[in-house]
């Protein structure tokens, strides 16, 4: 075993009570990283004490410790206990310590706080704040123990700096107007139970910095790159390429191969490999939908552990899950195509369905409806281009307008 890896599990021992526990695997993979950049995975199963490791068909044993750590960040992201027994030893005695537990695991900075959510007899779960303001974090706070202090659920957010934009936050919904009205478009969705489409305008959550800047909901999407590129080719080529099965999850690595992606973990794509990925694509397209040159557009293109990920959408389509996508997989050495998929193959699912109404309500005229329910509630993300969390508006509504009626609905009930 790696040296490190094998003091990383130590200290995990310790701080879980898990000293008399036998450790029985772990695993190394690789994830994008809400901070920018890649981070590395260490996942490890723990058996108590005097528990038969399990064969390759067995589950594991109750009592079994399941626990997920970052090595980039240095930091416990979650354990679990399997059944409703644990054999570790307590490490805190109440509420209060458990808490102040968590803040050193976290590295809680000055300014930093827990507002809990939800408290039970034995159990917490909390947001966690900044100066009063919540903060947009890889992950939550969440814990559940046993009558006698031993941990039996936990899961713990990662900060990435402690870093922040000062306050007060001072933005208005009606100094960014403009901005608003852009977030508020049509979206086109399934109404299962009439088998029909139907149209709504409706907010695209965002977060708005002060200075106006549009930051996606998702932070891990900054590092991606947002071409908006239209494909077109005057001939068609006779593109060849292997499928290679792509697995959901990255595969497991080395110790050599994840500490060689620690020390280099950025995932931005190159301007000259944008250009390589849309070469690529263009080519690809042209063989599999020849007759649609002009009709496309490359909307993403972001790296993802072990390939280049390239989103492609159909020109012309009302925003949605219906939209046509293609999602093309790419070598990220050499760009060749290694997998695809089609959002069209979902089409079986909606047969029968009638196509939705004309619309009839403008945009103009749904935002002068939606105005009085859309919010702008001030919270901190962090902002991989400058390495800080900044004071932001999160930009939503819980309504919606029918684009035929103009009637205001809640969008969970659709």
């Amino acid at each position: 075993m790696d040296q490190r890896i094998e003091t990383v599990l130590e200290e995990l021992k310790s701080m879980l009570g898990l000293n008399k526990f036998v450790l029985h695997t772990y695993t190394l993979s690789q994830e994008v990283s809400a901070f920018g950049g890649f981070d590395i995975l260490l996942n490890a199963d723990w058996l108590p004490p005097a528990a038969k490791a399990p064969d390759e068909v067995d589950t594991l044993p109750d009592g079994t410790v399941s626990t997920r750590y970052s090595l980039r960040f240095q930091q416990l992201q979650n354990s679990s206990t399997q059944g409703e027994q644990s054999f570790a030893d307590p490490i805190a005695a109440n509420e209060e310590a458990f808490l102040k537990w968590v803040q050193q695991q976290t590295g809680f900075g000055s300014g930093d706080t827990i507002v809990l959510t939800n408290r039970t007899r034995n159990g917490i779960d909390g947001d966690v704040m900044h100066q009063g303001i919540p903060v947009q974090t890889d992950g939550f706070v969440e814990l559940q123990w046993d009558e006698s202090g031993r941990l039996l659920h936990c899961i713990l957010p990662i900060l990435g700096t402690n870093n922040f934009e000062e306050g007060p936050f001072s933005m208005t919904l009606e100094a960014i107007e403009p901005l608003v009205r852009q977030q508020l478009t049509v979206i086109r969705l399934p109404i299962e139970d009439e088998a029909r489409f139907a149209d709504y305008y409706a907010i695209d959550e965002v977060y708005i910095a002060q200075d106006g800047t549009v930051l996606p909901y998702f932070s891990n999407e900054q590092s991606a790159h947002y071409p908006r590129t239209v494909l077109r080719w005057e001939s068609i080529s006779n593109y060849q390429f292997d499928r290679i099965p792509v697995q959901p999850f990255s595969r497991e690595l080395s110790s050599e191969e994840a500490f060689a992606i620690l020390n280099h973990p950025d995932n931005v794509v190159s301007d000259d490999a944008v250009k390589h990925c849309i070469q690529s694509v263009t080519a690809f397209l042209s063989s599999e939908i020849p007759e649609e040159s002009g009709e496309w557009e490359i909307y993403r293109i972001m790296q993802q552990p072990g390939n280049i990920e390239v989103v492609c959408r159909k020109l012309g389509e009302i925003a949605g899950p219906l939209r046509r996508k293609i999602l093309v997989m790419l070598n990220k050495d050499t760009y060749g195509v290694m997998n695809f998929m089609d959002s069209n193959e979902m089409t079986h699912l909606f047969e029968g369905f009638t196509q939705p109404r004309v619309e009839t309500v403008s945009q103009e005229e749904a935002f002068e409806k939606m105005v009085s329910f859309i919010t702008l509630d001030p919270k901190y993300v962090f902002h991989q281009e400058s390495g800080i969390y900044r004071l932001c508006g999160l930009l939503d509504s819980e309504e919606c307008v029918d684009a035929v009626t103009g009637e205001l609905k809640q969008l969970n009930d659709l």
